[in-house]
């Protein structure tokens, strides 16, 4: 598996990487979930409203973090459920199940690492985000087929604008 990392040095960054990711998954069906990962602060609310702004009806969208919610809904096309699992380490809600087992729409999860194995679906990229003394590393991780082209045409399209990304070949084993 692949890791494509970017380096995204200001909130611009992450907000036009967050608009191009939204653009490409428009034209990726199979790919319904991002699942993020990073410490508080570090760029996954940001990255989300972005994302949810770009897509069609995102304009008419109170895009917020879900961290007392537990949950958003985006009125977009295709639909968005925004989740924040920060508080809920130990069991995943209900909505969460359902998002990530539906055909229609998109779940993004920011504390992804607490979603059982057996929730996850096919298909779904996996991104961390990390601090950096230049701004922030985005790490992309593709789960399924249709993920690995999505990442790959996304850091294309990253690296063709002449912003700053790069491909890790990780172990097959850890």
């Amino acid at each position: 598996m692949d890791a494509f990392t970017f380096l995204l040095e200001s909130l611009d960054d992450t907000a036009c990487l967050g608009t191009l990711l939204a653009d490409m998954m428009q034209s990726a069906p199979q790919v319904r979930a991002l699942l993020l990962q990073g410490d508080l602060g570090s760029g996954k609310t940001t990255l989300t409203r972005s994302f949810v702004a770009a897509l069609p009806g995102g304009g008419q969208a109170e895009i917020s973090s879900p961290s007392f919610t537990i949950c958003n809904e985006y009125p977009t096309c295709p639909p968005v459920l925004h989740c924040d699992l920060y508080r809920c380490p130990a069991s995943l809600p209900d909505e969460v199940w359902d998002a990530l087992d539906a055909d229609a729409g998109i779940c993004i999860v920011e504390w992804a690492q607490y979603i059982p194995e057996a929730a996850l679906p096919k298909e779904f990229l996996d991104i961390r985000l990390d601090s950096c003394e230049k701004g922030r590393f985005l790490t992309v991780m593709a789960h399924g087929q249709a993920s690995q082209a999505l990442a790959q045409e996304l850091h294309t399209a990253w690296t063709a604008s002449g912003r700053h990304g790069s491909r890790t070949e990780l172990p097959l084993f850890s």
